[in-house]
Order: C-alpha cells, then structure tokens, then sequence
C-alpha cells in the first residue's frame, strides 16, 4: 500500500517518517506508553491524592493534556480529525450507529435513578471519549494508514481491545473483562470505519460519550444492550468500508 502523507510540523519529521515506515511497531509503542502512563496517574492518585477526589478521573484529565501536549509537537490536529466542516464527508453515514446509540437505549424509557450524578457522568463521559477517540481513531488509526483502511482499522480495534483488558487489576470477574475487551475491539472497528469514511473525529467522540451515558440510563439490561450495539457497529464498519471505500483520507 502507498505510503500516506504525514503533514505535522517540521521539526517532527523524523517522528513522523519513522511511523511511516514502521506504522504497527510505532503504533504498539504509542500505545504502551499511553498503558503506562493512565495507569500509572490511577495509581499514583490513589495513594496521594485525597480520598474526595477520584483517582480514575483525576487520571482522565491528565490523559487528555499529555495526550494535547503530544498531537500539538506532532502538529497533527487537523490530520487527525479535529477539522471543520468544509472537510467533513458522508455524514450521512453517521444515522444509523447515532440510533443504535440514542435511540435503542431508550425504547423503554428513561431509568432515572442516577439523576443525581448526571453532570458528573457527562464530563467523565467526554472526557473518556474525547482521550479514547483521540487515541485511538486519532493518532493510531493514522500512524496505521500505510497499512489501508481496513487493516489499519483492524490493528487499531485490537489495540483498544487488549486495552480493556487491564482491568482485570480492578475486577475480580475475569469473564466480563473479556467480554468488555471483546465488545471494545467491535466497536473500536466500527468507530475507525466511521473516522475514515467521514473523515472526523468530532461526532464520534459524541456519539462515544453518549454511548456509556445511554447505558446507565437505559431501562434494558446494560451488557445485552451493549452487545446488540457493538456487534451492529462492527458489521456496519465492515460493510462501510467494504472495497477499499476507506483508502481516502485528507
């Protein structure tokens, strides 16, 4: 596959070229670091940091700036997807996983029992969609693209599965891990398909956000919900990027 342009900042270059010509070692590297860095920040907050305050999202914060830190010296913003309008495209494509994710949920009504924690659930929400799609369908899906849109995809929704697994340190059901890194990788496939062919990040890192907060207000049963959603978004991702129609990128 031809080797997809970088852009960035100049004094990045090397940076740049090196994952052009090593995309999944330079990919796994990145994300390793990024491993280390989310769990170290959880552990060292749960030791120093005032038992008010959430390690975890404490952590989340943190993540969101080294990870700006990062695409502001690669100078891959607007190549990552954080673009406007007038670069976007297929928007259309965004209706179907927009009811999988807004309107399935909620066929049964609303479950307001957590009202309370309501704008607490919407920040922490963005904030985990904002760091993962960044991440994720950001920076890794285009240090993959020399690969093409559909193994780069593919890498990329293993990467977010396999990072699903570290919480085997805080649950002690080894099977729901599994089934959470499982159901990560199908809707990390489903999300790169969408980023490729609408060539933004901005309504996924919505959707993202809105995707964990439906699940704690929904009336159906959270992990049969998850799974009927994930399982649509991957075979949906398949079927868009079917015949090369992700090779595309800005």
């Amino acid at each position: 596959v031809a080797p997809v342009p970088s852009g960035g900042r100049p004094a990045a270059a090397p940076l740049l070229d090196l994952f052009r010509r090593h995309p999944i070692p330079s990919a796994v590297v990145v994300w390793i670091v990024d491993l280390l860095l989310i769990n170290g920040l959880i552990w060292l907050g749960s030791r120093f940091l005032p038992t008010s305050i959430d390690p975890s999202f404490a952590a989340l914060w943190l993540g969101v700036i080294v990870l700006a830190v990062f695409v502001t010296l690669l100078g891959w913003w607007r190549t990552i997807g954080f673009n406007g309008p007038a670069e976007w495209r297929d928007l259309r494509l965004l209706i179907l996983p927009a009811v999988v994710i807004l309107v399935l949920p909620f066929l049964q009504g609303v479950n307001s029992q957590e009202s309370g924690s309501l704008l607490y659930l919407i920040v922490g929400y963005l904030l985990v969609g904002l760091r993962e799609e960044t991440l994720y369908r950001g920076i890794l899906l285009r240090i993959l693209r020399p690969l093409g849109a559909m193994r780069s995809t593919l890498v990329m929704a293993v990467l977010f599965g396999l990072a699903h697994l570290s919480n085997l340190f805080v649950r002690s059901n080894p099977a729901i891990v599994v089934a959470q890194a499982i159901g990560a990788f199908c809707d990390g496939f489903g999300f790169g398909a969408l980023r490729l062919r609408t060539n933004t990040l901005w309504f996924l890192i919505a959707l993202h956000a809105a995707h964990d907060l439906a699940l704690k207000y929904t009336n159906f049963p959270a992990i049969p919900l998850d799974v009927v959603q994930v399982t649509i978004l991957l075979i949906y991702g398949i079927y868009i990027l079917r015949g090369g129609r992700g090779d595309r990128v800005q």
